[in-house]
């Protein structure tokens, strides 16, 4: 499965606790965030372990703890995580370009404009869609 995502995921990948499905449930668009975060996150808390990376509500959910001791807390590695998921509300999950969060068919997504367009069925100007929030 590890083999699906760029090179610099698969270590992030192999830190998915056991029993998780081993996804990566985000846009390209996030990969470099995900991947700068678990650069981070190795240096703060070596052995940490994910058990989820989705987005949900048009930002990033990214569920980890720092040891397979989930009573271990570190408020460092959480707010390094609160950081990267409050960046992903203005990064685009399809390509990483600059973003906001739109309402398209109920869904709250995090988009650049031309990927809004399309999610739109280009038949609407973004710009008059309502933003998320």
């Amino acid at each position: 499965m590890t083999e699906a995502y760029p090179p610099e995921l698969r270590g992030l990948i192999k830190r998915i606790a056991p029993g998780w499905p081993e996804l990566l449930e985000v846009g390209a668009g996030w990969y470099p965030l995900l991947s700068r975060l678990d650069a981070t996150l190795s240096i703060i808390a070596p052995n940490y372990v994910v058990q989820q990376v989705k987005s949900k509500f048009g930002s990033l959910s990214f569920y980890a703890d720092p040891s397979a001791d989930p009573s271990q807390f570190d408020a460092v590695f959480a707010e390094t995580i609160r950081a990267a998921e409050w960046e992903s509300t203005e990064r685009c999950e399809a390509c990483g370009a600059p973003a906001r969060q739109y309402v398209i068919k109920m869904w709250v997504s995090t988009l650049c404009v031309r990927h809004a367009q399309e999610a739109n069925g280009n038949a609407a100007d973004p710009a008059s869609t309502p933003p998320a929030g």
